[in-house]
């Protein structure tokens, strides 16, 4: 296939219901990076020593994230996603609207940044985990593992964009033009969720079709954690996910460690780092969003435990700039390549009755993973050197790639569809009315 027709087989060219999805759900993305990393500035730029708060300010934005994200799940899966994610960003919106008024007033002090932040994060788990649940009702089953590996370079995308356009949107035109620009980036990307033209409520229509009674609320909940638990393969490779990431996620401690204490240079090389792990991540999704089936899949998520392994035993024993960068580099590649086969395996895998419960448990996790992480990073290097936290990772790399080959297995190809199911989604008929939107 040429690449042109790659091109024109790709879930953003073929779904215009999709490319709107991703757009919107990018132009949210930025707008919560923007945010962070806007006020993160702002407090660092007041009198005295601001280091404790940021870290104040930053926790409460990821408390919400953590406690809610279980409890939305069900919510997300009873009603139409489209609407659950329009609200999100909207309510996100909103909260920054309120905190723009009041800077604009010289009212604003951190207790009621703190407040807001944490009112707005309350919204997050509700956006997030209906982009993750509403993928499979927006393009075919054929297309369904490319669209997954698209949406997941959202992040990272949005994180190369915001980090740079905070800094010189806050240059350039000041703090409050800085808000404003946030709350249009927040608007425009609920337009185009607006856009959509479908009806994400997967739970209605099965409700309808079968004339069946709506479960209750703690009913749903507690049938998408015995779900979890009687799917023994997703289960298992949830839980090595979850491992893996306590392991990769590390290295966001370590690259400012490597910087401060290897190399001896200035924080320049800490942005340089983290640019070379966010081109690997982009570049890396968007080759594997060309990629609709998966027919080795666990041998494929095994060896990428296992180069990311060696990554981590080179850079125990790197002194040198530029091989460091390349390293860190090959890291973001193989941490897109985790996440996108991890989560191809969750959209292909998980019932679309039941992803919005399942996305908001993984979401929790995440966020609970996350800081431990960091934190066994940093702890390691403290009563160690950098090299054995290094070589940790290696060892724990290696562990998971071997349980990955080890685990129950699901039976079929992932992202393998049958030729009688191929337009049977919801989304089937999108690319043969070669509909236009925007």
């Amino acid at each position: 296939m040429s690449i042109a027709d790659k091109i024109r087989n790709h879930p953003l060219y073929l779904f215009p219901n999709f490319r709107n999805f991703f757009i919107g759900d990018v132009l949210v993305a930025i707008a919560e990076r923007f945010f962070a990393i806007t006020f993160v500035w702002w407090i660092v730029s007041q009198e005295g020593e601001n280091g404790k708060w940021v870290g104040v300010l930053m926790s409460l934005e990821a408390v919400p994230i953590f406690f809610l994200s279980p409890f939305v799940g069900p919510l997300i899966d009873r009603y139409d996603k489209k609407k659950c994610m329009i609200m999100g960003a909207l309510m996100q919106m909103l909260f920054v609207s309120i905190i723009a008024a009041l800077f604009y007033k010289n009212m604003l002090s951190f207790p009621m940044l703190c407040a807001l932040s944490f009112l707005m994060s309350c919204f997050v788990p509700q956006f997030e985990d209906s982009v993750s649940a509403s993928i499979a009702l927006v393009v075919d089953k054929k297309h369904l593992s490319s669209a997954t590996a698209t949406q997941s370079s959202s992040i990272d995308f949005s994180n190369i964009v915001a980090a740079s356009g905070s800094a010189y949107s806050v240059l350039q035109f000041g703090m409050l033009n800085t808000i404003l620009i946030n709350i249009a980036l927040y608007f425009v990307g609920a337009l185009f969720l607006m856009s959509i033209k479908l009806n994400l409520s997967h739970a209605h229509e099965e409700n309808d079709e079968d004339g069946g009674e709506e479960e209750s609320y703690f009913a749903e909940l507690k049938s998408g954690f015995k779900y979890i638990r009687s799917n023994v393969p997703l289960m298992a490779f949830s839980l090595l996910y979850t491992a893996g990431t306590i392991f990769i996620m590390s290295i966001f401690v370590l690259i400012p460690l490597i910087v401060k204490d290897v190399l001896h240079e200035d924080i320049a090389w800490v942005a340089i780092f983290e640019t070379s792990i966010s081109v690997g991540v982009v570049i890396t999704a968007l080759l594997f969003s060309f990629k609709t089936s998966y027919k080795n899949f666990y041998a494929m998520i095994s060896a990428n435990y296992i180069i990311y392994a060696m990554l981590m035993g080179a850079l125990a024993f790197s002194m040198n700039k530029v091989f460091i960068s390349a390293i860190i580099f090959c890291v973001g590649c193989v941490f897109a390549a985790d996440l996108a086969l991890s989560f191809v395996f969750f959209q292909n895998v998980v019932k679309n009755e039941f992803k919005g419960r399942f996305f908001g448990m993984m979401s929790s996790i995440t966020a609970g993973i996350t800081p431990l992480s960091y934190m066994m990073a940093g702890v390691i290097t403290d009563y160690f050197t950098l090299k054995y936290a290094a070589l940790l990772n290696a060892a724990g790399g290696l562990i998971i790639c071997f349980a990955m080959l080890s685990i129950p297995r699901v039976p079929d190809e992932i992202g393998a569809v049958d030729e009688d199911d191929e337009d049977s989604d919801c989304e089937g008929s999108d690319a043969d009315e070669k509909e236009v939107l925007f």
